[in-house]
């Protein structure tokens, strides 16, 4: 898996979709799962939705947690364990995956809570 580095404008925010330019971006093709990190050093994950010849067009997903995303690009943990994470750190990976999948069936919308009163 790939790290992109990306400046992400707030239209590229609320459309989920970025533009990552290919010069000093590794390899990656149509489909291809990546971590994406912003200019303030956030990480999401991400997914190639278009390549050419200048730039790639990336899907811009939930945002990830620094030590969950270096476990997806296959770094050790920063917080002093180099231990796997083994079946805990897969189940939140998948976790985190269903997270974006549910916010794109949703349109992108969380639904709003109903206050008690609502109900009544």
């Amino acid at each position: 898996m790939e790290l992109l580095d990306v400046t992400l404008t707030p239209l590229q925010r609320r459309n989920r979709a970025a533009f990552v330019a290919r010069d000093g971006a590794g390899e990656v093709a149509v489909g291809d799962h990546v971590v994406l990190r912003d200019e303030h050093g956030d990480y999401f994950a991400g997914s190639v939705v278009d390549v050419d010849e200048r730039r790639y067009v990336v899907h811009v997903g939930v945002r990830l947690p620094e030590e969950f995303a270096m476990l997806r690009l296959g770094r050790p943990r920063r917080r002093g364990s180099d231990a796997e994470p083994g079946a805990e750190g897969e189940d939140v990976q998948s976790v985190l995956d269903l997270i974006g999948e549910a916010r794109e069936a949703l349109g992108g919308r969380m639904p709003s809570q109903r206050l008690a009163s609502d109900l009544f």
